[in-house]
């Protein structure tokens, strides 16, 4: 039984979509599944860039957008000539960026990009595969902040994918052994199966890496990331006297709130949260600042019409949803880097007499 579970699953992994019942994998064995084609029609770059267009300061994402402008034109040669270090040049881009950053952005990349973009088939295909046992391992060209989140929506434990080397929290730029290099180009034409299962000296040979197939099972690395955890001792000097049914709900009602930070992911996420959880809230005042040629209330316009995270807002208040915002939301124009938060002396005022709470979003 065991030799024919065996052979059925070779013949699905050469069959590609005939196969109509799940793949029969030993349990003991990795079952490599390649991301590209068969989940989603993924490439190097649009991760990159997006993680370029989305840099923490005005200077580093007009430097990064040029360095993606020259990779742009110099890229197709380098892909031609060499894909590992076309990918390894193409990642430079992203030095001095932090872990945490990447992995907020990853996260954001994948949600609003790449899940909504997932192919059905594909999706059939993976879970007839996860049913069949065995420990699936997603294998990809992106960088394991875009494939973490995948693997974790997907229920899959392990990945292979490319890693950033990092030195005290920052990107040096450099990609760590082994490089997954991007497939070749007539991919797009020939590797559009939605059965993405590859035979491990297939795929080994496809990565560049067939006299060293043992690399394969040296780059497999567990989907969740490892987070340090870090205990602080604390001493209770009072009994404990408190309610323990605190309520934010109750805590937070009718309390005018500023918040620092809103137009970055974590920031514009906690807002569109807070707005649809807590309509009890009094007025969020949003700390934006003012480009050199949008205003900040523009700014958070855009910000609006172009995040889905206001999308469930949207749709719950329909035509009510400007009238919604403007009685939650006021705009205050400032800048944290200046003294004073950069406000002007009369909103100054106005804040010091009605805020309840501040809030910093990380960038």
């Amino acid at each position: 039984m065991a030799s024919q579970a065996q052979s059925s699953s070779a013949s699905a992994n050469h069959g590609g979509d005939s196969a109509g019942t799940p793949h029969a994998v030993p349990s003991s064995e990795h079952v490599f599944w390649r991301v590209e084609g068969s989940l989603l029609n993924l490439t190097a770059v649009r991760p990159v860039g997006f993680f370029a267009w989305n840099a923490q300061s005005f200077l580093e994402r007009w430097a990064r957008r040029g360095a993606m402008g020259i990779l742009a034109v110099a890229r197709p040669a380098m892909y031609a000539a060499h894909r590992v270090f076309a990918t390894r040049v193409l990642h430079a881009v992203l030095r001095g960026v932090s872990q945490d950053r990447l992995d907020s952005l990853g996260e954001e990349y994948f949600h609003y990009m790449l899940r909504p973009r997932l192919k059905p088939r594909g999706l059939e295909k993976l879970k007839e595969a996860m049913a069949g046992g065995g420990d699936v391992v997603l294998v990809s060209q992106g960088l394991d902040h875009v494939m973490r989140p995948l693997a974790a929506y997907l229920g899959v434990k392990h990945i292979i994918s490319n890693r950033l080397e990092f030195r005290n929290g920052l990107a040096t730029g450099r990609l760590l052994f082994p490089v997954i290099r991007p497939r070749g180009a007539f991919a797009r034409l020939t590797g559009q199966s939605p059965d993405g299962m590859a035979p491990r000296e297939r795929l080994a040979r496809d990565l560049g890496f067939a006299d060293r197939p043992e690399v394969l099972e040296a780059a497999i690395r567990p989907a969740r990331r490892d987070m340090p955890r870090i205990t602080l001792p604390v001493v209770h000097f009072r009994p404990r006297t408190w309610d323990s049914r605190l309520s934010v709900r109750s805590a937070l009602k009718d309390k005018n709130i500023l918040l620092i930070g809103a137009t970055g992911f974590i920031g514009k996420v906690w807002l569109a949260n807070t707005l649809s959880d807590l309509p009890e809230v009094g007025k969020i005042y949003l700390l934006i600042r003012r480009s050199r040629s949008t205003r900040a209330d523009e700014r958070f316009q855009r910000l609006v019409e172009e995040s889905q995270v206001f999308e469930p807002l949207n749709e719950k208040h329909g035509a009510n949803f400007a009238e919604f915002l403007r009685r939650h939301v006021e705009i205050v124009e400032g800048d944290v880097t200046q003294p004073g938060l950069g406000l002007a002396a009369e909103t100054r005022a106005k804040l010091g007499r009605v805020l309840d709470l501040v809030v910093i979003a990380p960038a």
